[in-house]
């Protein structure tokens, strides 16, 4: 008696074939799974550096050199510096970390240059603290932990007579702050709660002869 094995044959090259079909969208999926789980992990770790906004103005802020604090009715005060021509002068001011993740800040600098104005430098206090540092030492990137603030020093070099109009003022009223989180870099502007306006008088005051540059 002879036995048809072709069909037996057949059905089980078909049931390998369906098999291995199986097998392989059992490794697209989870290859699939895989990847879209990756990419979640790392939106859930990049974007919050990326959108972290918490870095603002600290609670301390200095007259700095030859400054006198004005108060400017309900809209609180600022600090009115004279304009001497080719002088020198400092604003005092502090940076917080009011979020919850460590920075390091890289950089500081004004906004934008103002008419007869430029900066020269930035000191940092040398120990993290809210009020007034006992010290300052050369800007160099620094640690800022999350709650923490640092008071920083900027140095301004006034100009000639004839970069500022008689009768008029600039203002210096935010500091430009970069700073990283884990590693994402991301710069932003923090408004000072006690602006600083430069004054230049209708006679022009001058550096004295010998002072220091």
């Amino acid at each position: 008696m002879w036995l048809d094995t072709s069909a037996t044959f057949v059905a089980g090259g078909i049931n390998r074939r369906v098999r291995g079909r199986g097998r392989k969208r059992a490794v697209v999926a989870a290859l699939v799974a895989l990847v879209l789980a990756g990419a979640a992990a790392a939106a859930w770790l990049v974007v919050p550096m990326l959108t972290y906004d918490a870095i603002s103005a600290g609670d301390f802020d200095g007259i700095g050199d030859g400054g006198r604090s004005v108060q400017a009715g309900p809209f609180g005060s600022y600090i009115a510096k004279r304009y001497v021509a080719q002088g020198r002068t400092t604003i005092e001011t502090s940076i917080a970390n009011r979020g919850d993740r460590d920075v390091e800040i890289v950089e500081l600098g004004d906004v934008k240059s103002l008419d007869g104005v430029s900066p020269r430098g930035a000191r940092i206090a040398a120990e993290i603290g809210r009020g007034a540092p006992e010290a300052y030492v050369e800007f160099r990137p620094f640690d800022l932990p999350a709650g923490q603030q640092r008071a920083v020093e900027l140095q301004f070099r006034m100009g000639a007579c004839s970069e500022l109009e008689p009768d008029s003022l600039v203002a210096f009223t935010a500091l430009h702050v970069r700073y990283r989180t884990g590693l994402a870099e991301r710069g932003e502007n923090i408004e000072l709660r006690s602006p600083v306006q430069f004054e230049r008088t209708d006679r022009c005051r001058r550096r004295p002869t010998g002072a220091a540059p």
